[in-house]
């Protein structure tokens, strides 16, 4: 174990490097199809106090059974945007941003690592948190899994750590997101792990039980939570999402990373990212394999687990991320230590003034940088959503049902009002079934299957992305028109309806800017 006097901590080294990268992990400031929804939910729950067992927002499956979880944050996206509106919800998200970058921190301090080493894969780590810091729950399981990940390494260094708190946190997490069961998976990964080590070393088993011990009361701290209605489904839903084959297929960030990064653009910014993720994963396992240490191999162990899981499902790269960056820290330091040594003995010493400087400008291109982004403006920027095709159908007060783009169905159902059902929305499989879903597809990408997809079902309106495979389904319909078009979306009727023998249809105009809601 390493001594407290060997140990660097970013918070007091560069207190303005740690504000850079917060800045940086919370560049993301766009809407997420499901915020909608989630505010909506929350609102309902605030209400009422309870959500309705099916899908009553749907026309395709009014009767299928609405899985609710994710419950808990919902309320708090509810109650916050009531109270502060789409300031308070990106105030959430930057203290969820902001906590997940202090505990990887708190977690690298624990390592001994040179400050540089710290700072230099701090910085990168951001970087990649950055398409996954959204407007979603999944934000309280970087939080939280942070925090595990932090006490983990402490006790992995020191021996003791207050692991007990795990416990609490399992209680609150399971109703914040399914991705709570990761947090059993890391303290189970390193309990197990830590019985092999400390046996084969000679200490005994009873630190690993231990360990292991918390993880079932943890484990069973969810199960507390069903006496509240909205919290029966929180294991079910996990395990019902999970078991689905087709969700990687259809749903982007479940793809499998390296399918993501084969299937991307050539050339693009998505591409780029998960070169730029697997490169950092890479030079983590490389550091691990050539300064191995035997003290280590718990958190090992655990990084290795989630580094699967992100290979299993892009959503999954964060996870990842938080648990290789203290264990990339502490043998990348290894690596370089003698040579730092080296270094610094003919360097000279930086001035107290000199640091000073150093941290002004640092916090001065975090707040420049924050700004640029948007992260001190008040509003969220929705670009994408058909905003100006709604105020189209609500001008003429149309309504009915509608088959939405998958991504847009939570903002119509938010915009359209109470007499709007959807075919689909960004639930998925918690609101959908099977049949529901392929049907979508079919028309979604323009295949033999559209043409039954809008004969079985009691369709009013598809509203479709401009230059997308259903969209030129759609024109060769004879049977529907376009009413509406625009560069984000194209809104269709039936050709002997009403909404289709309005004066100046098709209406042509060109997308004005989106925020939420």
């Amino acid at each position: 174990m390493t001594g407290a006097a060997a140990r660097v901590s970013l918070f007091r080294y560069s207190p303005a490097l740690v504000l850079f990268a917060i800045a940086i992990a919370d560049l993301r400031q766009l809407s997420d199809p499901d915020l909608w929804g989630h505010v909506l939910w929350g609102r309902e729950l605030l209400a009422h106090g309870s959500l309705p067992p099916n899908n009553i927002y749907s026309y395709s499956a009014p009767d299928f059974r609405w899985l609710h979880h994710e419950w808990l944050s919902e309320v708090a996206m509810g109650a916050i945007f009531d109270r502060f509106g789409p300031f308070g919800l990106k105030l959430l998200k930057f203290l969820c941003t902001a906590g997940t970058i202090s505990f990887v921190v708190l977690a690298e301090s624990e390592t001994a690592a040179p400050a540089g080493v710290q700072a230099l894969i701090l910085l990168v780590a951001s970087l990649i948190f950055v398409p996954s810091m959204q407007f979603r729950p999944q934000i309280f399981d970087f939080l939280f899994l942070s925090a595990i990940v932090a006490m983990l390494y402490r006790h992995n260094r020191r021996g003791s750590a207050p692991l007990w708190l795990v416990i609490p946190i399992m209680a609150i997490w399971c109703n914040l997101h399914g991705g709570f069961f990761i947090g059993l998976v890391a303290m189970g990964v390193y309990g197990a792990a830590l019985v092999v080590t400390d046996w084969l070393s000679g200490h005994g088993i009873r630190r690993g039980l231990g360990i292991i011990a918390i993880t079932a009361a943890a484990a069973a701290s969810t199960l507390c939570t069903f006496l509240i209605p909205p919290a029966r489904d929180n294991w079910y839903t996990l395990i019902y999402s999970i078991r689905n084959p087709t969700t990687q297929y259809n749903i982007v960030d479940w793809k499998p990373l390296l399918a993501s990064l084969t299937t991307a653009p050539a050339g693009s910014l998505e591409q780029k990212y998960f070169a730029i993720v697997l490169l950092f994963f890479a030079a983590a396992v490389i550091s691990v394999i050539l300064r191995p240490r035997a003290a280590d191999a718990p958190m090992v162990a655990v990084a290795a687990v989630l580094l699967a899981t992100a290979f299993e499902a892009q959503r999954n790269i964060v996870i990842a991320t938080i648990a290789i960056v203290p264990v990339f820290a502490n043998h990348l330091g290894l690596l370089i230590r003698p040579r730092e040594a080296a270094a610094n003995e003919s360097a000279p010493a930086i001035s107290l003034a000199g640091r000073w400087v150093a941290e002004i400008l640092i916090a001065i291109a975090a707040i420049g940088f924050a700004r640029y982004s948007g992260i001190l403006r008040p509003g969220i920027n929705a670009s994408g959503n058909p905003a100006d095709a709604l105020n189209f159908m609500n001008h003429h007060a149309l309504a009915g049902n509608v088959l939405p783009d998958y991504a847009w169905g939570e903002y119509v159902i938010w915009h359209g009002g109470p007499r709007t059902k959807v075919f689909i929305d960004s639930r998925y499989d918690l609101g959908y079934p099977p049949r529901v879903i392929s049907d979508f597809l079919e028309l979604d990408k323009g295949k033999l299957g559209a043409a039954h997809t809008l004969a079985a079902y009691p369709t009013d309106f598809v509203l479709v992305k401009t230059g997308w495979p259903a969209a030129r389904m759609m024109d060769s319909q004879p049977d529907w028109r376009l009413i509406y078009s625009d560069n984000v979306a194209r809104l269709y009727a039936p050709a002997n309806s009403p909404a289709a023998r309005l004066d100046g249809v098709p209406f042509n105009a060109v997308a004005g800017p989106a925020w939420f809601p």
